[in-house]
């Protein structure tokens, strides 16, 4: 509806505040749910101390947002959209703090109704504006208003069940504490997040706004899907921090069957998406974002190592190994930042994925080097799992690619799911006793 122009102003927006995010929270809230999933008793106290501090940091992280868009030099209208968002970036990381809280406590459901409740009005009142044709800036509001109504419903959530308060109280010998664990927390999250939003910024000036919208679409794209693993790593970190004081075997049944159950998810999204990239692109993005295509295909790739680089990541940081992680992030930010700057003026957006899905490979990796040397995995288990879902993944996307062929890429996508769930079994990836188990455990949750 915007165009290519204006979706990279919007895009570029959103991931130049997304990036100033990290200097609000600097690792306090990973932290945050490490120490009170240990003790419990101490939530309130370090809750406080940490919501103090990011206060103090919010107002710091907002003045660098303002300072730093004025001193790039970019326009009135974008200045004006990133102010706004830096807003939301301040409502955001309060948020972020009140459901680390209550993940550490062993509660997601409120994380998940304030998501899915913000998500959903995001998504009405982005709608309505644009519609309606109102100013870009209209489109930020649509993340600020559900970004505040957040705090509110999070806070109240957070009290009402566990009395513990939205108020800050700077505790000094909390923080240090809490501050001297969280250094490594805080340049990794630094790290992963220029990693992250780096290749949007330099091509918003290598290569300008247009080519930040083609951009933009086969990044939202892949970005829609991370939801998954992290939901999957918010519930599974305390657990490896548990796990990995009380039973190393039970930490490293944790990591293999994640990574199992994530490619199941994600190969056949890959394969599926990338198949029928050149019909679904043009069918809801219109003709002029053609471009978006092969960056598109590029990205999905990626995303398979994305996916496995989140529960290692979260792995490596529960046993105390933080300092790995961040070190591994570092030169994947390093060798990014060079590929994006010597190939972006010659091959644009298409240099971009490419990046993108190196720095995926190299953390994913290099995090599974590492993490052995923590926990006996199974290789084994891992590989063989991997190589059968490959297989599956394959004649799915074979099925995929005949059918979009001859009728509707909607016919396809029927037709591949079947395939794929008939592969999962042939392979026995799935059994039917675990599917019986799983609905026998559903049935037992629901009666009680």
């Amino acid at each position: 509806h915007l165009g290519a122009e204006n979706t990279g102003k919007y895009f570029f927006t959103l991931s130049f505040t997304t990036i100033f995010v990290v200097f609000v929270d600097l690792g306090l809230t990973n932290v945050l749910i490490r120490e009170v999933a240990k003790f419990k008793d101490k939530a309130q106290n370090y809750f406080s101390t940490v919501l103090s501090v990011k206060i103090i940091l919010g107002v710091l992280s907002y003045l660098g947002v303002v300072i730093a868009v004025n001193l790039l030099g970019y326009s009135l209208e974008i200045r004006h959209l990133v102010y706004l968002s830096g807003l939301t970036m301040l409502f955001d990381s309060i948020n972020l703090s009140v459901y680390g809280v209550l993940r550490s406590l062993g509660n997601l459901l409120y994380e998940a109704i304030g998501i899915v409740g913000s998500q959903f009005l995001t998504l009405f009142l982005g709608t309505v504006f644009l519609y309606t044709n109102q100013p870009l800036i209209f489109l930020i509001l649509a993340f600020t208003i559900p970004s505040f109504i957040n705090v509110i419903y999070s806070s109240v959530m957070l009290n009402k069940n566990y009395r513990i308060k939205l108020i800050p109280h700077y505790d000094g010998i909390v923080f240090k504490y809490l501050g001297k664990v969280a250094v490594p927390f805080a340049l990794a999250a630094i790290f992963a997040r220029v990693y992250s939003y780096a290749d949007t910024i330099l091509l918003s000036k290598l290569a300008g706004n247009t080519a930040v919208g083609w951009y933009a679409i086969p990044y939202k794209i892949t970005f829609a899907f991370q939801f998954i693993p992290l939901a999957l790593v918010a519930a599974l970190y305390p657990k490896f921090s548990e796990a990995f004081v009380s039973n190393k075997e039970k930490l490293a049944y944790y990591l293999e069957h994640s990574i199992k159950y994530l490619l199941i998810i994600v190969l056949p999204v890959a394969f599926g998406i990338g198949v029928l990239a050149k019909d679904i692109v043009p069918a809801f993005f219109t003709n002029q974002y053609l471009p978006s295509i092969l960056p598109l295909q590029i990205l999905l790739m990626g995303l398979i190592f994305s996916f496995l680089g989140f529960p290692i990541g979260a792995f490596l940081n529960a046993c105390n190994k933080q300092s790995i992680q961040t070190v591994i992030i570092f030169l994947v930010l390093v060798i990014n930042i060079t590929l994006n700057i010597i190939f972006i003026p010659k091959f644009g957006v298409v240099a971009a994925a490419i990046s993108a899905t190196v720095g995926n490979v190299l953390l994913t990796v290099l995090g599974y080097i590492f993490v052995q040397k923590i926990a006996k995995i199974s290789n084994w288990f891992v590989f063989k799992n991997f190589l059968l879902l490959l297989f599956s993944a394959g004649i799915m996307g074979i099925f995929v690619w005949q059918i979009n062929l001859r009728y509707h890429y909607l016919w396809a996508i029927v037709t591949g799911t079947l395939v794929y769930v008939f592969m999962l079994f042939l392979t026995k990836i799935i059994t039917k006793e675990q599917v019986f188990k799983m609905f026998k455990i559903l049935k037992k949750r629901t009666t009680e």
